[in-house]
């Protein structure tokens, strides 16, 4: 009998399917029996890196923003109850320092977002939350990169310089600060009035801010301890600001001016009961009484943190990081107009 091609076809394809599988068994069951010769061979497995940004641009910075995602997502719930509070954390050129890394300013502001986040997270495990906090010590500021179990632990060996941007009592008694505005520095010492002199502005018992300055200063270093190579001031009355060694109504001819240095103990109902120095350079009149108005407002703060609070309330405390008048819509300069056209 004659079959047709398409039989012909179908039995020829059905031979070769039992061909393959015969030969794919036979293969099988000799490979099983036969030892491969690169069995022995101690081949290196392959090298997996460490983290899962190695391949990224900035591998460090995407470890560090992934680990704080992990510790805000894992306490997302106390993140919507907290207070939100922003730390103070290194500035961009510390943290490049300590990463080894050039990060850009748009990183920088997402990357203390997530610090910011973290740090106001409620952990209610004692022991977390204090590993937490020692893991964000190293990013804030005045903290050192291996300072942060010292200081945190408690330890009382090593000496810590004071600053001089924060207020501080001097050996003498005084109380001790600086301030800054644009290109103007200011150092200020307060000395209280005693409760029973107070009213009684005469020459005669008036204090004296030179019999207590007799330390000068030889080095930079001196400075955190609030000495300075300063003329001595003679406090005719009591309540009396000093600047450069002038009276404030000298110094400072406009109204504004004198209003800006005093405005920290009107604050705190306080007018008239410290003597006033000031040591004061750089930068026009408005920086200098500013830069003083910082100075006196945190000194004044140190004297008692308690009670003045009404100052920190009142953004006293911090620098004001501007340094010129900003431009104007409209305007091809901050104050500067365009030339009026009649027609």
């Amino acid at each position: 009998m004659f079959c047709s091609a398409g039989r012909r076809l179908a039995i020829s394809r059905v031979g070769r399917f039992a061909a393959i599988r015969k030969n794919t068994q036979l293969a099988t069951k000799t490979s099983a029996e036969t030892r491969s010769p690169f069995g022995d061979l101690n081949i290196r497995p392959a090298l997996r890196p460490d983290s899962a940004a190695y391949f990224m641009r900035k591998p460090k910075y995407h470890d560090l923003i992934a680990a704080l995602s992990n510790i805000v997502n894992s306490h997302s719930e106390s993140l919507i109850q907290s207070k939100r509070v922003r730390a103070s954390w290194k500035s961009l050129a510390q943290i490049e320092k300590m990463l080894d890394i050039k990060l850009t300013k748009n990183e920088f502001i997402a990357l203390k977002e997530q610090l910011n986040q973290v740090n106001n997270l409620k952990i209610e495990d004692s022991e977390e939350a204090k590993t937490v906090q020692l893991y964000l010590n190293q990013f804030r500021h005045g903290y050192s990169h291996y300072e942060v179990e010292d200081k945190d632990a408690g330890s009382k060996g090593k000496k810590t310089k004071k600053s001089s941007l924060h207020g501080n009592q001097t050996k003498e008694g005084l109380w001790f600060a600086s301030g800054r505005r644009k290109e103007a520095k200011a150092f200020a010492w307060l000395s209280p009035v005693p409760d029973e002199a107070l009213g009684l502005a005469t020459e005669s018992n008036a204090l004296s801010m030179a019999q207590l300055l007799e330390e000068k200063m030889e080095n930079p270093d001196s400075v955190a301890d609030g000495l300075l190579d300063i003329p001595e001031p003679k406090f005719t009355t009591l309540g009396q600001v000093l600047v450069n060694g002038q009276p404030l109504a000298d110094y400072f001819p406009r109204m504004t001016d004198r209003e800006s240095v005093i405005f920290p103990f009107q604050v705190v109902n306080k007018l008239g009961n410290y003597n006033v120095f000031l040591k004061v350079r750089g930068g026009g009149h408005t920086g200098q009484s500013e830069a003083c108005q910082q100075a006196v407002a945190r000194a004044l703060y140190a004297t008692d943190v308690g009670k003045h609070a009404a100052i920190r309330e009142a953004g006293l405390l911090k620098t004001d990081g501007r340094a010129v008048e900003r431009k104007k819509t409209g305007k091809p300069k901050a104050r500067k107009s365009y030339t009026w056209v009649k027609r």
